[in-house]
């Protein structure tokens, strides 16, 4: 069942900014995986066991219907914004893009044993904000730079899990404030720290749009709502 109320994603880690969730592969119904930048040093990433049972689960401490208490990586820089992808390659590794405070959009991956690997080449330089998709392994951004300036890039899947970044014509949106959505599901606007509101659509229940923000304390919120 959906909770009814929503959940804190990492109460006791020092997070900021919008946070980034998407539909992962691990699971018998697809965990939800999440990324937030620290205040000071470096990334979080968080898992919600999606699964129904305890005998289903991959980590036994993260009970179904609860999120992970996160681990941390990316450490040596601090970070304005990031997004977390599922890939099809690895099988089921996950893609992270991650904006440094020098405006520069890393490229990092997860497989299972390394963890999470900085990939040598950034995506782009000078970007003040961006947006990405995946698709049958091949990512699209849409990056907008420090000066203003829209550009499209993408990067196929030669060569993986090296990655080479090209112009394109077209590309995703840049991230939209769910504002709105959250409000719609019973959430006092006056709770929402402005700005932090993102909108994820899952598969879960019958499809699901997973609603994250953060409150007036800066905690991250999670409410799922069914798609009508």
């Amino acid at each position: 069942m959906l909770a009814r109320e929503p959940l804190s994603v990492g109460p006791k880690r020092l997070t900021t900014g919008a946070v980034s969730l998407v539909q992962g592969a691990y699971g018998d119904r697809g965990n939800l995986e999440l990324v937030a930048c620290d205040t000071a040093d470096g990334l979080w990433v968080f898992w919600f066991n999606a699964d129904l049972e305890a005998a289903s689960l991959q980590s036994p401490e993260v009970p179904p219907g609860s999120w992970s208490s996160g681990l941390p990586f990316a450490a040596g820089r601090r970070y304005l914004d990031a997004a977390i992808l599922q890939s099809a390659l690895g099988p089921d590794h996950l893609e992270v893009l991650a904006l440094d405070e020098d405006h520069v959009l890393e490229s990092w991956f997860w497989s299972p044993g390394p963890g999470f690997q900085k990939r040598d080449l950034p995506a782009a330089v000078e970007v003040s904000r961006f947006g990405a998709s995946h698709q049958a392994g091949t990512l699209r951004l849409t990056v907008e730079d420090t000066a203003g300036a829209i550009m499209h890039l993408f990067s196929p899947p030669d060569g993986y899990p090296l990655r080479a970044w090209m112009p394109t014509g077209d590309g995703p949106g840049l991230p939209d404030d769910a504002t709105s959505a959250v409000v719609a599901a019973g959430v006092d606007p006056d709770a929402i720290e402005p700005g932090t509101a993102r909108a994820a659509a899952s598969l879960r229940h019958g499809g699901t749009t997973e609603l994250t923000w953060r409150d007036r304390e800066g905690a991250i919120r999670h409410l799922a709502v069914p798609r009508t």
